[in-house]
């Protein structure tokens, strides 16, 4: 079986409080984009049931997402009474074309696809809510992944509801070097002032919903709400990014902000010759010389 498990961007984030066991409490509007890694998982019913990953990234296959996602998933249908022998050797490979250490969700994504894969071999063993469980078990954005598109997410992420979608909208995708660790971006955000009020969600509920103006229209109406509390602690992190966003921001973008906890910058554009002449212009700018830039669109 074979995926592609798209990236996302977060057009807003706002972080709402905290919870008592320390997570945070958020809302946040994510947006799926199309780039994205490609996931294949091989089954072999003749040998012994092992979980087993095949991927360029290099890391114990016990913190990999994907095997993490095949786990839970198996741990599911075990504690349901399934024979450990009545599930196949499980060979999950990935091929990798998010960024990683961007705020894009590459990871979360790869779970999510492993998931939904594994949920349609096993002819749909667990309900939505079952499934949207175990993606919350792996981590905040998996769950937004489960659906696609374009969603709220509240919660820790495992709340998502479906939004009117965005599709088509151009955009593009500048990734500097370095990275930002989302704990300590979480960290620093604490020593802000919480700004997020009902009457906020209310506006973002009206403008997302409102299916008589085009995706660039409702964008361009949410204008500076789009705001992502996450951004000026991950600028304290890696300062290059607040250079990124200006470098963007003058390529004439309908809006432009820091896509999860960073360090990736995105810029939205009203048509693809706009996107690609500000690809053009990045490309030769001093601010993003060491940068990745991908031009994409929302799907």
């Amino acid at each position: 079986m074979k995926q592609t498990a798209y990236a996302k961007i977060n057009l807003f984030l706002k972080i709402c409080g905290k919870y008592d066991n320390g997570y945070h409490k958020l809302f946040m509007l994510m947006q799926q984009i199309g780039i994205g890694d490609e996931i294949e998982i091989v089954f072999d019913p003749d040998r012994d049931f092992d979980i087993d990953i095949e991927s360029e990234v290099g890391i114990a296959k016990e913190k990999d997402l994907g095997y993490r996602a095949a786990k839970a998933f198996y741990d599911r249908l075990q504690s349901r009474g399934t024979d450990k022998k009545d599930i196949p050797y499980t060979l999950i490979k990935e091929v990798k074309h998010t960024p990683s250490q961007a705020g894009l969700g590459g990871g979360s994504s790869d779970a999510a696809s492993v998931l939904k894969m594994l949920q349609e071999y096993f002819g749909d063993p667990l309900t939505e809510e079952e499934l949207i469980e175990t993606a919350a078990g792996l981590g905040a954005d998996v769950p937004f992944f489960i659906k696609g598109g374009t969603c709220f997410c509240e919660g820790v992420g495992e709340i998502v509801t479906e939004l009117p979608g965005l599709k088509g909208v151009p955009v593009i995708l500048v990734k500097p070097e370095g990275g930002v660790s989302t704990p300590e971006c979480y960290a620093l955000s604490d020593k802000n002032e919480i700004t997020y009020t009902d009457d906020y969600k209310a506006k973002m509920t009206r403008i997302f919903t409102d299916e008589s103006k085009r995706p660039s229209e409702r964008i361009k109406e949410a204008g500076e709400d789009l705001i992502n509390d996450l951004q000026d602690p991950a600028i304290k992190i890696l300062p290059v990014i607040e250079d990124v966003t200006d470098a963007v921001n003058e390529t004439g973008s309908v809006f432009t902000a820091m896509t999860g906890s960073g360090s990736c910058v995105f810029g939205i554009f009203e048509d693809e010759i706009s996107r690609d002449n500000a690809e053009r212009s990045l490309k030769k700018d001093p601010r993003t010389k060491d940068s990745l830039i991908i031009p994409t669109v929302m799907t």
